[in-house]
C-alpha cells in the first residue's frame, strides 16, 4: 500500500524522488533527474538498452517490449524506460543490460559484437513463402560452410501470403500455429547445419533472417493483419534485435536474431537484402531487379531513386499449384525444347519424369507457342497437322499436352496450368511496365537487369522473354543473382557495415501500390497475351 505522500512522486532508486510531467517517459524523467540511461536507438524502443525494474505501480507491456523482454523479465516488472510513461507512485530501479547481450539495433551496432571467446560462426536464413534456406557462415573465413533447405511448412495453411495473413488474423491460435511451424522448421535446418559442419550451438554467435514482411511478422509472432488491409502497412518495418530464447530457436538463449528492414507491407526485407547485395542503389546507371517467387517483387532504380512494387503472381513459377508441378527435385522436368520437330525433355537428375518444376514449365509454354500448339491467348489448338510428334501429344478434348511418358504414367501440362503461367507473367510484366512509366524510362534505358530467386538460376532466358516473364532486353545485360535474399543475409554477416545502407534503402525506396494504380487493370489485361 502506498503512503499518501508517495503517491505524487516517482521514486528513482540511487537518485531522487521526482514528480512526473504529463506525457513524460521514465527515460525523460530519469535524464531530467540526473540519472540518464543509454538509449542508442534514440528512444524508439528498439534496442532494449534502457531497461528498468518498475514496482508498486507497474504498467502493461507494449508490443515492442514483448519482443525484447522475456516472459520472466516482464513478470518481474522489467520495462523499457524510453516507452514507459512515468506514473505517480512508481518505484524505478535501473537494470544495466548485459554488455554481451543481444539487444543492439541494426544500423547502430550490429550483433556482430560478441563476448570474447565466442566462435566465428553465424546462421543466415531466407524464409521464403514456399521454401526455407539456411546457411552456416564461418565469419573468420568469410565463407559459407554448409547449406540446408526445406519446404515452408506454413504452406499447409495457404500457398500465398494473403492466405496466411487471413489464417493468422482469425485467432491468436492461428498466429501461434504459423510461428511454431516456421520456427520448428528453422530449428531442424540449424540442426542439419551443425551436424554437417560439426559445429555446436555455443559456436553460433548470431542469426540473420531475410524474408518478406509477412514471413518476418509470422516468424516474430506478430500479427500481419495490418499488411492485409489498406493502407497495407506492416506493424514493424524495422524489427528490434531479438534473441534465440524469445524466438524459441535451439541456440544459446541470448544469441541475437536480426531481421532485415522492410520497405513496405509487400516489399520486405528480402528485397532490401537484394538491393544491397546487387549494389544497384550505389550506381549511376539504371538497374532493374526482379525477384521471382510466390510474391514477385521488382525494383527499378539507381543512386538517385528507387521504385519498387510487388505482384502476387502465386507460386506457379515455383512448380506449386500446377497439376503435376513440383520443386526442382529428382524426376522434375526442368528443360523442354524442340529438336527436329520432336519434343525433347530433361529432368533434374536424369531419371524418368514424375512432374514438372518452374523452369520446365516456362520452357514448355515457350516451345508450345513456337510450335503453335497454343496461341497468343494461351488456348490449345483444336488440332495440329497429323503425323507430327506434337499432334500425337496433344489431347485437345482433355485440354492437356503430354510432356513425358514417365514411370508413374504421363506428365502433362494442362490448360489451367498455362492460365496460371499467364497470370504470373502478366503480374510481373505489369509491375515492370508501370515502374518504367513512373520513372519516365524505357526498357532500353536499363543498363543492368538482375533476376533473383532460385528460379532465375535454371530458366532458359530466351523462353522467359518469349512468354513475357522477363522483358525483352539485351542478353548481356541480364545477370542471374540466385537467392539474393539468402546471399544478402550472408553478406550482412560478413560485412556488418551494410546494415546502415539497408536502413537507408528501406527508408528511401518508394513503393508503388499496383492494385490501386490508375493503369493497372488495363496494363494487366494487355499483358495476359503471349504476343
Amino acid at each position: 500500500m502506498l503512503e499518501e505522500n508517495e503517491k505524487k512522486y516517482v521514486r528513482i532508486i540511487t537518485s531522487t524522488d521526482a514528480e512526473p510531467r504529463e506525457g513524460e517517459t521514465l527515460g525523460e524523467l530519469m535524464a531530467r533527474c540526473g540519472a540518464p540511461l543509454d538509449q542508442p536507438c534514440g528512444g524508439r524502443g528498439t534496442c532494449g538498452k534502457c531497461r528498468v525494474k518498475v514496482t508498486r505501480v507497474v504498467p502493461e507491456c507494449t508490443d515492442g517490449e514483448r519482443l525484447l523482454l522475456s516472459d520472466e523479465e516482464i513478470r518481474a516488472g522489467i520495462r523499457l524506460a524510453c516507452v514507459t510513461r512515468a506514473e505517480r507512485g512508481m518505484t524505478v530501479e535501473r537494470v544495466d543490460a548485459d554488455p554481451c547481450g543481444a539487444k543492439t539495433p541494426a544500423g547502430f551496432a550490429h550483433p556482430q559484437a560478441r563476448c570474447a571467446g565466442r566462435a566465428e560462426y553465424a546462421v543466415a536464413v531466407d524464409i521464403g513463402t514456399t521454401t526455407l534456406v539456411a546457411y552456416l557462415v564461418n565469419k573468420s573465413a568469410a565463407a559459407t560452410t554448409a547449406v540446408s533447405s526445406s519446404a515452408n511448412p506454413q504452406s499447409a495453411y495457404g500457398a500465398d501470403v494473403i492466405s496466411r495473413i487471413s489464417f493468422a488474423s482469425e485467432s491468436e491460435e492461428g498466429l501461434s500455429i504459423l510461428k511454431a511451424k516456421v520456427v520448428g522448421a528453422i530449428n531442424r535446418l540449424i540442426f542439419n547445419l551443425q551436424r554437417s559442419a560439426s559445429v555446436s550451438e555455443e559456436e553460433i554467435s548470431e542469426v540473420v533472417i531475410s524474408a518478406n514482411a509477412t514471413m518476418e511478422h509470422l516468424f516474430a509472432g506478430v500479427s500481419p493483419k495490418s499488411i492485409g488491409r489498406a493502407p497495407f502497412e506492416p506493424m514493424f518495418k524495422t524489427f528490434p534485435i531479438l534473441t534465440a530464447s524469445h524466438m524459441n530457436l535451439a541456440l544459446l538463449p541470448r544469441t541475437p536474431v536480426a531481421l532485415m528492414p522492410n520497405i513496405s507491407g509487400f516489399v520486405g526485407g528480402d528485397v532490401t537484402a537484394g538491393i544491397v547485395y546487387t549494389g544497384m542503389a550505389k550506381r549511376k546507371e539504371l538497374s532493374l531487379l526482379v525477384d521471382i517467387g510466390t510474391n514477385n517483387e521488382m525494383v527499378l532504380g539507381c543512386r538517385d531513386f528507387l521504385l519498387c512494387c510487388s505482384a502476387a503472381a502465386g507460386p506457379a513459377l515455383e512448380g506449386a499449384m500446377i497439376s503435376q508441378g513440383m520443386c526442382a527435385a529428382g524426376g522434375a522436368v526442368d528443360h523442354v525444347k524442340s529438336e527436329n520437330g520432336r519434343l525433347a525433355v530433361s529432368t533434374v537428375d536424369g531419371t524418368p519424369a514424375v512432374g514438372v518444376c518452374g523452369s520446365g514449365l516456362v520452357d514448355a509454354v515457350g516451345v508450345l507457342l513456337d510450335e503453335k500448339v497454343i496461341n497468343a491467348s494461351g488456348k490449345f489448338a483444336k488440332s495440329l497437322p497429323e503425323g507430327t510428334d506434337f499432334s500425337t501429344r496433344l489431347e485437345a478434348d482433355k485440354k492437356r499436352f503430354l510432356l513425358s511418358r514417365g514411370k508413374r504414367g504421363g506428365v502433362y501440362i494442362t490448360q489451367k496450368d498455362i492460365r496460371k503461367v499467364q497470370l504470373a507473367k502478366s503480374a510481373i510484366a505489369t509491375g515492370v511496365e508501370l515502374m518504367l512509366e513512373e520513372a519516365g524510362k524505357s526498357v532500353g534505358d536499363v543498363a543492368r537487369f538482375y533476376v533473383a530467386g532460385s528460379f532465375g538460376n535454371y530458366i532458359t532466358v530466351e523462353n522467359a522473354m518469349r512468354i513475357g516473364i522477363l522483358p525483352r532486353i539485351a542478353r548481356e545485360k541480364i545477370t542471374s543473382v540466385g537467392n539474393s535474399s539468402g546471399l544478402g543475409a550472408i553478406e550482412f554477416i560478413i560485412r556488418p557495415e551494410l546494415w546502415k545502407e539497408a536502413l537507408a534503402v528501406a527508408k528511401d525506396a518508394r513503393h508503388i501500390e499496383l492494385a490501386t494504380h490508375r493503369d493497372f487493370q488495363r496494363t494487366f489485361v494487355k499483358n495476359l497475351s503471349f504476343d
